[in-house]
């Protein structure tokens, strides 16, 4: 691996994370409105006919939630990239899987509490139950009606998803580069990387998506949401039911995340237009 400058680190999350949300936000729309919306006729029709597929794709029904979701994807991306290339630093030169379990961890927790208020607003764009007119508008009507902790709704959710996640993929990346492709940087070697880990690491994390996605939809207090969410789920469907929306959410965070990677490690690549930037090999 190598350790970048901060600034090599901000640019390639930052453009990661634009890369990935305009290719990708349909899979997300798709996700939430299953999670949120399972036995609707919406969500019945989304797939029903050419039509209903083109008017989703052209007609851009697709892409509700895209603005939160750049304002939350792309600073939040460059977020994790610094963090974490500075989370490397204090390993030095030996990174096992468990170090790497507790990097990517720590770094994506860090992350979310940052960007924790933009994801609340991202899940209710999507979700189609609220009447929000733009991201300052879903603030002030969050806090008028659920006050400043309103924003952080989910907040225990979401990092329960996202640190394991964000852990396993980069034990899971990590390793499959060092010994599958002998600590190869080539296009190949990190999307196929990138794509199992990704796979592996959503198949684990997913029921606490579907929690974190009911949360987020609900009006009452988060203690007592969480209480009755994880038995209603139960009964709708059994253990299926926290897996609603895992085949948009693994196409999704799969294709995510080998982009994403691979889009910083290009951008790493070109780190010599940062003067500032000082690349070392550990």
């Amino acid at each position: 691996m190598a350790t970048e400058s901060a600034a090599v680190s901000f640019v390639g999350g930052a453009c990661s994370g634009l890369v990935c949300t305009v290719l990708f936000q349909p899979l997300d729309f798709i996700k939430t409105q299953l999670q949120a919306n399972r036995s609707s006729p919406k969500v019945q029709n989304l797939f029903s006919s050419k039509a209903q597929l083109y008017r989703g794709l052209v007609e851009r029904a697709w892409w509700i939630g895209l603005r939160p979701s750049l304002a939350k994807t792309i600073p939040g991306v460059a977020c994790y990239f610094v963090t974490l290339s500075q989370i490397k630093k204090m390993y030095g030169t030996d990174v096992g899987p468990v170090s790497a379990v507790i990097m990517g961890a720590l770094s994506r927790t860090i992350t979310v509490v940052v960007v924790q208020p933009l994801t609340l607003i991202k899940t209710r764009y999507e979700s189609g139950r609220f009447g929000y007119k733009s991201i300052g508008g879903a603030v002030r009507a969050i806090v008028a009606q659920e006050r400043l902790h309103g924003l952080y709704r989910g907040l225990g959710a979401t990092i329960v998803r996202d640190a394991p996640f964000s852990g396993i993929y980069l034990a899971f990346y990590s390793h499959l580069k060092q010994r599958t492709f002998a600590g190869s940087d080539s296009v190949a070697s990190t999307t196929i990387s990138g794509l199992v880990a990704g796979s592996l690491a959503s198949l684990i994390t997913h029921p606490a998506d579907v929690i974190k996605t009911r949360i987020q939809i609900q009006n009452t207090a988060q203690h007592s949401a969480l209480r009755r969410i994880v038995p209603a789920l139960y009964q709708e469907a059994g253990v299926s039911s926290f897996y609603s929306g895992f085949v948009p959410r693994l196409a999704r965070r799969t294709l995510v995340s080998a982009t994403a990677w691979l889009v910083y490690e290009e951008v790493k690549k070109k780190s010599y237009l940062f003067p500032t930037s000082r690349i070392s090999t550990y």
